[in-house]
């Protein structure tokens, strides 16, 4: 793996860290929170 491709897997992962990040805030209800928990939980790098 060159070093671009890791630049670039690395900001891929924090764009989608800040999605989430983003999404459990707006949540608006506790399960809606425990979905994207899980979801978060279950993605994979």
């Amino acid at each position: 793996m060159s070093i671009t491709d890791r630049m670039r897997r690395r900001r891929m992962i924090n764009r989608e860290n800040r999605a989430l990040d983003r999404a459990l805030q707006s949540a608006p209800t506790r399960a809606m929170r425990d979905e994207i928990a899980i979801f978060a939980q279950r993605k994979t790098f």
